[in-house]
Parts: structure tokens; C-alpha cells; sequence
């Protein structure tokens, strides 16, 4: 690699301009199609209507189960779908996609801005926007499921956090996501088997805490769960003080795992282009 070229590379924080205009970019573009937002916004609408039901019904005459009062998990399931649904991006990917598969990926490579952080940028405006997508659609959404305040003072500030950091690990399981395109000749089976996996392990539909054994265990221990279920639990409670500190942390070390795993795969899919001639 050239002096220049390298020049180029060690210093990212001269490209935050660059990375900022890509945020934006991206957040004009979901705005531009907001009817397929707003669509699937809808539907997640519809979906915590349903898993209001179904759980009202199955509580039935018992006000706690599991030591979860009935409003509290509404609550819960609420914010987690709505989260889940902020969190879980698929236009990036097929953005992505779609670039490898007719050569414009090569732009791409030759831009000053990494194609990393094009890429991570590109996943944070997406994210801004769902986030906001989300607020506006709030006053629906405390008609058809059911919200409430945070268990304390406390469990606020630490599910900001938390938040933020749940979001930044659904970012960095969304590039895994994204840097598959380089090996796949179609990615939307990948990315419905995803969605799927990951919305169910985060807990969006079923709180960990009434997992089996077993896959409780495994939830656990995956990165999913700290996109949705670790901010939930702490904002109705169910994590606490010194454990809701601990789970932020486990996010935390994700992040920094998932960075290091997209790392080495970048460094194999770089190759992968060389190899098919960009």
C-alpha cells in the first residue's frame, strides 16, 4: 500500500465530515420511502396489538406470573417490539448487496472515507430514523399496546445507556450481516433468517426470563439479547442496581467483540473482491 493511500486510512476522525453527510444521506433516504416504513411500522403496531391479547388471555385471573405482574409485561413486550423494530435494519444490506453484485462496490473502495465506517455510518442514520419513526408513532402505540414509566429515576438513566448501547451492537451485527453479501449471490434469505432469529433470542416476543433451561442458557450467552432484552428488563425492573450495571458491561464487551469478528471478516472479504476482480 502506497504512503498516500495509507495517509488516507490512519486517520479517520478527518473523515467524520464524510461519515456525518452519509448519516444524513441515508436518514433522507428512508424518508423518501416512508410508505414502506410507515408500512412496516404498522405491522409491528398490529403485532404488539396481537401479543397484547394473547398475553391478557394468558394471564387470565392471575395477576402475577412468574413474579411479572401483567403490566409490567405488557409494557415489556411493547418497548421491545418497538425496539426490536428500530434496531434490526435490512435496506443497508441490500444496498450492499446490490452494489457487490454490479461492480459499484469499487467506489466504494477508492473513496479517502473507510469502507467500514461507510458502511457503519450508513447503519447509524438508519437507525436515527427508525428511532424517530418510533417516537412519532407512540401515540398509537399507547392506544393499541400498553406504556408505562420507568421502574425509577434510576432505571431511566440506565436504560438510556443501555439503549445505546443495544443499539450499537445491533449495528455491529447488522455489518456481519452486510459483509455476507461478499460470499452470497442472494441475501434475503439470510437476512429473513436473521430477523427471525434474532427478534425471538432478543426476547421480543417472550422475556428470557421465561426461556426453558436450556435455551434460556443460549440466549444468554448470544449477542441478541443485549439489543432488546437487556434495555427492557432494566426499564421495568427485572434487572437492577448492581446486575443492570453488569449487563451493560456484557454489552459493552459485544460491541468490542463484534467489532474485532467484523474486522477479520473485512480482511477476508477485501480478498474475496480481489480474487472475483471487484
Amino acid at each position: 500500500m502506497s504512503t498516500e493511500l495509507a495517509a488516507r486510512h490512519d486517520g479517520p476522525w478527518r473523515n467524520m465530515p464524510a461519515y456525518g453527510q452519509i448519516i444524513r444521506s441515508r436518514m433522507r433516504t428512508a424518508v423518501t420511502y416512508r410508505q414502506n416504513v410507515v408500512f412496516t411500522l404498522g405491522i409491528v403496531i398490529v403485532q404488539i396489538f396481537i401479543l397484547r391479547k394473547v398475553w391478557t388471555a394468558l394471564y387470565g385471573d392471575a395477576g402475577t406470573v412468574g413474579g411479572i405482574p401483567l403490566t409490567e409485561m405488557l409494557v415489556y413486550l411493547t418497548l421491545a417490539n418497538l425496539q426490536g423494530w428500530a434496531v434490526q435494519d435490512s435496506t443497508v444490506s441490500s444496498y450492499l448487496w446490490e452494489r457487490i453484485r454490479e461492480g459499484r462496490i469499487a467506489f466504494d473502495l477508492l473513496r479517502p472515507a473507510g469502507f467500514i465506517p461507510q458502511i457503519i455510518a450508513q447503519l447509524v442514520g438508519s437507525a436515527l430514523m427508525m428511532l424517530m419513526f418510533t417516537v412519532t408513532a407512540l401515540p398509537v402505540v399507547a392506544v393499541i399496546g400498553t406504556l408505562g414509566a420507568p421502574a425509577s429515576p434510576a432505571a431511566l438513566g440506565l436504560w438510556l445507556v443501555s439503549l445505546l448501547c443495544g443499539i450499537g451492537v445491533a449495528i455491529m451485527m447488522n455489518l456481519m450481516i452486510c459483509l455476507s453479501a461478499f460470499w452470497t449471490t442472494e441475501i434475503n434469505g439470510i437476512m429473513m433468517l436473521f430477523s427471525l432469529v434474532s427478534q425471538f433470542m432478543a426476547g421480543v416476543f417472550v422475556p428470557l426470563s421465561y426461556f426453558p433451561g436450556l435455551l434460556r442458557t443460549l440466549a444468554e450467552h448470544l449477542p441478541f439479547q443485549a439489543t432488546t432484552y437487556t434495555p427492557v428488563a432494566i426499564y421495568v425492573g427485572q434487572l437492577e442496581g448492581t446486575e443492570a450495571i453488569r449487563a451493560i458491561g456484557v454489552q459493552l464487551l459485544w460491541i468490542v467483540l463484534l467489532a474485532l469478528a467484523a474486522r477479520v471478516v473485512w480482511s477476508r472479504a477485501l480478498h474475496r473482491v480481489v480474487v472475483q476482480g471487484g
